[in-house]
């Protein structure tokens, strides 16, 4: 697969930011990078991140008989998670070569590598056979998207009839706001080039063969994480005083502008610019 000039950044992006995963998202145990989901089952950060996965899967049932794409699978942590909870068969995919050999190893350290494969693959241009899957899963790639609609339609022909959508993501309280400053610093931080509201994006789903379509705005379940963030981001302005002082490897662009976005994420969902939330669909 040659990656885009779009898609090279945000595979840039993950290798340069990795370490920083590591700390703060305890990468290497957690397998996981997204917001997680904090209600009353949870009592700490792994547990959100464990949680946000089990609420996706109850919202479209994954069952053991399911074939599950992960559509952006990272490092494979919410593909484990599935193969280890459900017992189904689960293909994640990524852009990144080195996320998908790392998360072939982490599904042999689980045991599931007999229910798993992993795949650089383009996720709105798989190649795969249509209709050969029941659920595809979205755990916060699918904003990634070099243009979401062209991924709706891939998760149409991908989808058995009667298959199931689940998006969990940060939706633009309006598509405007993709604009306003504090959202443009938020996204090219974290290498987005846009984010859909829910209305654009349930509406998009509509017009490719997707039914019972619905939207739940989770923000109040993510809103610790936003929080947990902005103590990264003084956190991070204190570590990259630290190496200027010492005169130490200085931090890259792409790592300071990750820093920033943590705290442009945080004044974001303050001022209802953005909001999290969970879209389900159905194949016609």
């Amino acid at each position: 697969m040659q990656p885009t000039l779009y898609q090279q950044r945000i595979i840039d992006y993950y290798s340069a930011t990795e370490n920083a995963y590591k700390d703060s998202w305890d990468l290497d145990k957690s397998l996981s990078i997204h917001f997680g989901y904090w209600d009353k089952k949870v009592r700490s950060f792994p547990g959100s991140l464990i949680r946000m996965n089990e609420v996706m899967m109850e919202k479209v049932g994954v069952k053991k008989s399911d074939h599950v794409l992960d559509a952006g699978c990272g490092v494979g942590g919410s593909a484990i998670f599935l193969a280890r909870s459900a017992g189904c068969r689960v293909t994640g995919i990524s852009l990144s070569e080195r996320q998908v050999k790392k998360a072939k190893e982490n599904a042999v350290k689980n045991n599931v590598e007999k229910l798993i494969e992993f795949k650089i693959l383009d996720y709105s241009n798989t190649g795969l056979p249509p209709a050969s899957f029941d659920v595809v899963w979205g755990c916060e790639s699918i904003c990634y998207a070099e243009d979401k609609e062209k991924f709706t339609r891939e998760a149409a022909r991908l989808l058995k009839p009667g298959g199931r959508l689940v998006v969990a993501d940060g939706f633009v309280t309006t598509f405007e706001n993709n604009d306003h400053p504090t959202i443009r610093k938020w996204l090219d931080g974290w290498q987005v080039n846009y984010l859909e509201s829910s209305g654009r994006f349930m509406q998009i789903l509509k017009e490719n063969d997707f039914s019972e379509i619905k939207y739940e705005n989770i923000s109040r379940f993510v809103a610790h994480s936003s929080r947990r963030l902005l103590k990264f981001y003084f956190l991070g302005k204190i570590y990259l005083a630290y190496r200027t002082l010492t005169f130490s490897n200085r931090a890259t662009q792409i790592q300071r502008d990750n820093i920033r976005a943590c705290w442009h994420q945080y004044i974001g969902m303050k001022k209802e610019l953005w909001q999290y939330g969970i879209i389900t669909a159905i194949k016609k």
